[in-house]
């Protein structure tokens, strides 16, 4: 399967590292353009030198914008006035009791988590529809599905990604557009081996330990039974920008290692 994006231009929010920027890769790799995301400019200026070095010839952007709030998006949408391809990828995560997190926590992760991409697809949407082509990807978690109680907020604003991203597919009907939502599990990141790090220095454990730890008494379900990496959860962002799932719309696909113990 060749997957060719030539020509097609893909906008990537929270790409200066991560998943989202293994989803920028993918897609230039795909011969995608990208406008790349971050909140600073020395990480957004990092991610293109390693992309215009990997990929020399296309055309990569930058968007420095703090998804936090509504000028943000603002930001990215000046940067990028139109694009064929959206991740909405950006999120933080706030670890507490949902008997103690106060409200502020939630207002501020529905800012970044939720908003941003509704935002974005507003944006975005009649330009997609009036080519009659167009990629929407919202990146969700397992915790949608399966909530933590010290994750509740960041658990709230991905369910709200599932019924959100259909309730705009519906807008899709007879064209070639496409809107969907990708269940992200377990995931090897900066943020995680750093967590791991400080657990392995504290504990006297190697991060291979660590790992086997975190699978057997926090995830035991995993079926993959390790953390997936950036490069495979991407894999399935750049089939569902592409030609191959033109009949994958408003549906929901997973990238978590079987963690969930249910089929659907």
């Amino acid at each position: 399967m060749i997957i060719d994006l030539t020509g097609k231009h893909a906008v990537v929010t929270g790409s200066s590292g991560g998943i989202g920027f293994e989803c920028a890769r993918g897609l230039a790799r795909a011969g995608a353009n990208v406008t790349v995301n971050g909140r600073s400019q020395a990480t957004v200026e990092k991610a293109l030198g390693r992309l215009r070095e990997e990929f020399p010839g296309q055309e990569f952007t930058g968007a420095i914008a703090d998804l936090h709030a509504r000028d943000g998006t603002d930001a990215i949408i000046a940067a990028a006035p139109s694009c064929d391809i959206l991740i909405s990828n950006a999120a933080v995560n706030v670890i507490e009791s949902v008997l103690t997190q106060p409200d502020e926590v939630y207002l501020d992760l529905f800012e970044m988590n939720f908003l941003s991409g509704v935002r974005l697809a507003r944006h975005y949407m009649p330009g997609m529809i009036a080519r009659n082509w167009g990629r929407m990807i919202f990146h969700s978690s397992e915790q949608a599905l399966r909530p933590s109680p010290d994750m509740a907020a960041y658990a709230a604003t991905k369910a709200a990604l599932l019924t959100t991203a259909r309730s705009i597919a519906e807008y899709t009907k007879g064209t070639g557009v496409t809107v969907n939502t990708v269940i992200i599990g377990p995931t090897k990141s900066d943020v995680t081996t750093a967590l791991h790090d400080d657990i392995a220095s504290s504990s006297g454990q190697t991060l291979e330990e660590v790992e086997k730890d975190f699978f057997t008494h926090v995830r035991p379900a995993s079926l993959l039974q390790r953390f997936a990496r950036g490069e495979e959860v991407a894999n399935m962002a750049v089939y569902l920008a592409s030609d191959y799932a033109s009949a994958t719309n408003g549906t929901v696909c997973s990238v978590e290692g079987g963690t969930r113990e249910v089929i659907f």
